[in-house]
């Protein structure tokens, strides 16, 4: 398969926003496709080392100092897995900024679409529906009411720290 490279004469702002746009859907895309494996296989491997201190631990035979050091380690290996929250939250975001992206990306390519006042107030409804993480509905807030990008990433951090103690996320 050959890809033609050369630019198109007739290129004018909104379709190349639009290509832009596409293009860093497919990267965010690609590299959530390698972390994801990645991070099942930490998760896979943590899991079985907890499965094999609990074993330690309710074995008979073991003496009572491994089954301690079993119970140490297994209460490590939990601290671990709670501790990949992180890429859960971050596939979360990185998938809403993919599917908003796109969005965005045919409301620029449409005519229609990029005149009409409804579209844009349906597209930053969709926006904000999607959002299943507290701390991203305040940073859209903020930044619908104006906020500029570091007000925002410090709103959100607020958000996020007041929220992180409420919110647990189990993983695998």
């Amino acid at each position: 398969m050959s890809i033609n490279l050369t630019p198109k004469p007739d290129l004018c702002f909104r379709s190349e926003t639009a290509r832009l746009l596409a293009l860093n859907v497919a990267q965010i895309q690609t590299g959530m496709l390698d972390g994801e494996n990645s991070i099942e296989q930490i998760g896979d491997s943590f899991q079985d080392l907890a499965s094999f201190c609990l074993n330690m631990q309710n074995k008979s035979e073991c003496p009572a100092e491994l089954k301690q050091e079993a119970a140490l380690m297994y209460q490590k290996v939990n601290g671990a897995i709670v501790a990949f929250q992180f890429y859960d939250r971050l596939a979360q975001r990185l998938d809403h900024v993919q599917k908003n992206l796109i969005l965005l990306s045919e409301i620029l390519s449409d005519n229609e679409k990029l005149d009409n006042p409804d579209d844009w107030q349906s597209l930053r409804t969709r926006i904000k529906s999607s959002y299943s993480i507290d701390s991203e509905v305040v940073m859209y807030e903020a930044v619908m009411n104006g906020a500029s990008i570091t007000e925002a990433i410090e709103i959100f951090k607020k958000e996020l720290n007041t929220t992180s103690n409420d919110e647990a996320i189990e993983l695998f």
